[in-house]
């Protein structure tokens, strides 16, 4: 092992299959002690296999706690001998959930508006489930099974939710926040209405913007003298965006309007 070890620190390129080079970064050697734990996957329970549900009440649990401990040697009346998997629902929680096994280390992250079956790995029969940022009406199913399941195909929910904003001021600028969050943009509407007293057409720019910066979608509305109401619908769309979206409203010569906004996205 030695030997190896030196062998990849003089030579970080190894060439096995040389159109396909390994590149081994700068690395520090790990100094901790590696413990073997017993792997439970393949171990046959004596009590059969079992599993048993849970429903996680976000929010109810007392004021500032996200956080719930698991015991199944003592609050459980079923007999658990090990823990070797977990089927998790968290379609109905707005917050990502991580399980902790501090016999092990092992972390098990569901992300929000998800779900799937996961093997874990601890000797113990204790964990926690966490997640700070859930709320009241947030949910999570657990189902803890002794046995490993077979292979079950689970698509990654997905989850439709809508925004929307009235009574934006388009005559000057300014920047509105619609939606929160994360996820695709599917379809959207914009509905305004606009005053125009010169004598000559006027013009007003409206824009969705995610939070990074990116342009969902652009448009410059020309208002002729007088007033002018429309509405602007696209639906069919796969836009990503991170960090909400806003209404940004640029370079307005009207005299007056506003309007009114409904976005319809999925999550993540």
């Amino acid at each position: 092992m030695r030997a190896l070890l030196a062998d990849v620190q003089a030579n970080p390129i190894i060439t096995a299959d040389p159109a396909v080079p390994i590149i081994i970064p700068e690395f520090a050697q790990f100094q901790g002690t590696l413990f073997p734990l017993r792997g439970l996957w393949h171990a046959r329970p004596p009590e059969g296999d079992r599993f048993v549900n849970a429903e996680i009440q976000w929010g109810t649990l007392g004021t500032g706690v996200g956080c719930v401990q698991f015991q199944l040697s003592g609050n459980s009346p079923v007999a658990f001998s090990q823990i070797v998997a977990m089927s998790v629902d968290n379609r109905r929680c707005s917050s990502n959930v991580d399980f902790l096994y501090p016999d092990s280390g092992f972390v098990l992250a569901v992300p929000a508006f998800n779900q799937g079956v996961y093997p874990v790995f601890t000797n113990a029969l204790m964990f926690y489930a966490n997640s700070p940022g859930a709320d009241i009406g947030d949910r999570t199913i657990v189902q803890v099974l002794n046995s490993m399941p077979p292979p079950v195909a689970i698509q990654p929910a997905s989850e439709q939710s809508q925004a929307s904003v009235s009574g934006v001021v388009i005559s000057t600028p300014g920047t509105t926040p619609v939606a929160l969050g994360s996820g695709t943009l599917n379809a959207f509407s914009v509905a305004y209405n606009a005053q125009n007293t010169g004598s000559g057409n006027e013009t007003v720019t409206l824009q969705l913007i995610d939070g990074t910066g990116s342009i969902l979608w652009a448009d410059v509305l020309v208002v002729p003298p007088g007033a002018q109401s429309n509405s602007i619908n696209l639906s069919g769309l796969q836009l990503s965006f991170s960090g909400g979206i806003n209404l940004v409203v640029t370079s307005p010569t009207i005299t007056a309007g506003s309007a009114t906004v409904n976005l319809y996205y999925s999550v993540p």
